[in-house]
C-alpha cells in the first residue's frame, strides 16, 4: 500500500523542530560518553585503522656527523565490515486514532490543551524509536568495552540478523586477563592483586589507565573481599581488631587514587528486548569482567547516511535525531500511522589497543 501524508498534516512537517526543542525528553545514553560521532558516509562499509599495541620510542641522541637512525612504522590493521541498519517503526492503530480524536473533540478542552494533546501523541512515537536505535548503539559498545567484540544474537536481536559469531574488535590477546582466585570467593580472592597485575602488565608496554569499569554486581563481591576490607582498614587507619571500615565507592576510590590505580565507575546499563511483543531486560555490559580504560574518547561512531535523506519518499515527513532517520507517513487501507528510525551505524574503537580486561572468573 502506498505511503500518503501523516495525519498529523503540518505538525509532521515540523517534526525537525520539534525534536530540536525536546532533545532533554529522549532517554540519556551510556555511548556519548565515550564516543562521539564520525563524519557521515554515502557508503556502507567502513574502514577503522587501528594501531596495534606500540609506544612511540623517544628520538635517539648521535654524533653531528652520523647518519639519522631509521625508525620502523607503527603496524596498522583495518578492521573492515558493512556497517549494520538499525531500524525499528511503531504504528498507530485506527482505534488509538479514534480515541485521541474523542480528546481533541471535547468541548471543555481549551484549545491551547488540544494543541498540547496533539504534539504530545505525535512526540511519544517519535522518542519511542529515537531512544531504540540509540539503546542499540548502547549495547553495542557496552558490550565490546567489556568483552573486546560485539555479537548480534537470538537474545539481544532477535528479530533482526542474528551471526553465528561475534564481530572481534582485534584486542590482543595480551590485554584479556583472569583473575588468580574468583572474586566470589571473598575470604581467598586477592582483587586487588589482580588489579595490579593488569596495570603492571600495560605499563611494561607503555599503557596508563584512568578508569576501571565495573558491574554493580561484580562491585558487590570485590568490597565483600576480605583482602579488601584488610586494605582499607589499614589504609584509614583502623587499629582495633573488632572494627571494620566500611567500603564505600568513595573511600575504595580515594584508597585506589593514593596508589596511583585507576578509579572504579560502575556501569548498571538494564536496556529492553522485545520478542514477540514480550519486553525482557538484558545487562550487555559483562557481569563479570572489569575493563581497565583510558582517559579520553573510546572511539567513534561509524555510520553511513540512510537511503530515504537522499531520496526522500513523497508523502514521508522526515527529520533527524543523532544522525538517525525519523519518518512519519499514513496508509488508509488498512488505516494506520507509522514513525520509523533508520540509523546505520556501528561503534569503531579506536582506543582498543589502550583497553584491557579482568575477568574476574579464573578460566
Amino acid at each position: 500500500m502506498s505511503k500518503i501524508k501523516s495525519i498529523f498534516g503540518a505538525y509532521a512537517d515540523q517534526m525537525q523542530i520539534m525534536i530540536d526543542k525536546s532533545l532533554d525528553r529522549f532517554a540519556p545514553t551510556w555511548y556519548q560518553r565515550y564516543f562521539g560521532w564520525a563524519p557521515p558516509q554515502t557508503s556502507l562499509t567502513f574502514v577503522s585503522a587501528i594501531g596495534r599495541s606500540r609506544i612511540e620510542a623517544a628520538a635517539s641522541v648521535v654524533n653531528r656527523d652520523s647518519r639519522t637512525p631509521q625508525r620502523s612504522r607503527a603496524g596498522l590493521e583495518k578492521l573492515t565490515g558493512e556497517i549494520p541498519a538499525i531500524k525499528e517503526m511503531f504504528k498507530m492503530s485506527e482505534s488509538d486514532y479514534r480515541d485521541f480524536m474523542t480528546l481533541q473533540q471535547m468541548s471543555v478542552v481549551d484549545d491551547q490543551t488540544k494543541k498540547r494533546q496533539l504534539l504530545d501523541f505525535m512526540f511519544n512515537d517519535v522518542k519511542l524509536v529515537g531512544d531504540s536505535a540509540m539503546k542499540r548503539l548502547d549495547i553495542m559498545v557496552l558490550e565490546g568495552v567489556s568483552k573486546g567484540e560485539i555479537s548480534l544474537s537470538i537474545n539481544n536481536n532477535p528479530d533482526g540478523l542474528v551471526l553465528s559469531d561475534a564481530v572481534d574488535l582485534l584486542m590482543h590477546s595480551s590485554q584479556k586477563r583472569n583473575a588468580t582466585i574468583n572474586w566470589a570467593t571473598s575470604a581467598s580472592a586477592k582483587p586487588l592483586e589482580d588489579i595490579d597485575a593488569v596495570i603492571e602488565a600495560a605499563a611494561a608496554k607503555g599503557r596508563t589507565f584512568e578508569k576501571m569499569l565495573m558491574s554493580r554486581s561484580l562491585w558487590l563481591k570485590f568490597k565483600a573481599c576480605t583482602s579488601v576490607i584488610n586494605a582499607l582498614s589499614g589504609f584509614y587507619n583502623i587499629a582495633k581488631s573488632s572494627a571494620t571500615v566500611s567500603a564505600t565507592l568513595d573511600k575504595v576510590n580515594e584508597y585506589l587514587t593514593a596508589n596511583q590505580m585507576p578509579v572504579i565507575e560502575l556501569v548498571d546499563e538494564n536496556i529492553g528486548i522485545e520478542k514477540d511483543g514480550v519486553i525482557s531486560v538484558i545487562k550487555p555490559f559483562d557481569q563479570d569482567n572489569v575493563s581497565f580504560i583510558p582517559s579520553g574518547n573510546l572511539g567513534v561512531i561509524k555510520n553511513a547516511i540512510a537511503i530515504e535523506s537522499m531520496r526522500p519518499v513523497e508523502s514521508v515527513s522526515y527529520a533527524t535525531f543523532n544522525r538517525a532517520l525519523i519518518s512519519k507517513w499514513s496508509e488508509n487501507e488498512p488505516f494506520g500511522e507509522w514513525t520509523k528510525v533508520e540509523l546505520n551505524a556501528f561503534p569503531a574503537f579506536d582506543a582498543i589497543d589502550g583497553i584491557y580486561i579482568l575477568d574476574s572468573v579464573p578460566a
